[in-house]
């Protein structure tokens, strides 16, 4: 994981309203939770972005995916889900060697899937588009 990585997890284990919601501190995951993980977790990863190259100073812009899963209810993701958006939405990240110059909520999103087996497992989460600028 990079410094924003580090940033965006150690919110996360350290929102104690979203881990109570969890199935333990450590169900927070980066780019997708590992197989048999016990639901409820959290999942965040990049979905777009990079550098800005608008001027010498190095600035990047990125959109993370930032979402609840619950094998319950829509309802229990939605909970996740907003508190989330509680720890991240305007709330300025510490990024080692960074500047952190935004992180705001876009969009809203949820999924429903449905396994093999015919659980559903239900998502809610956002869109947190993140602006820092180096050191």
């Amino acid at each position: 994981m990079n410094a924003i990585d580090t940033a965006i997890y150690s919110r996360l284990q350290g929102t104690g309203a979203l881990t109570t919601l969890l199935s333990g501190t450590t169900a927070i995951y980066h780019l997708q939770a590992p197989d048999g993980a016990t639901l409820p977790y959290v999942v965040w990863s990049i979905q777009a972005g990079g550098d800005e190259n608008l001027s010498r100073h190095r600035v990047k812009q990125l959109v993370y995916f930032v979402r609840g899963y619950s094998g319950v209810s829509a309802a229990q993701a939605g909970s996740i889900d907003a508190q989330l958006d509680t720890a991240l939405h305007l709330v300025p990240l510490t990024v080692s060697g960074w500047t952190d110059l935004w992180l705001a909520r876009e969009q809203d999103l949820e999924l429903v899937e449905i396994q093999p087996s015919g659980r559903q497992i239900f998502t809610a989460g956002g869109l947190y588009r993140q602006i820092t600028e180096k050191n």
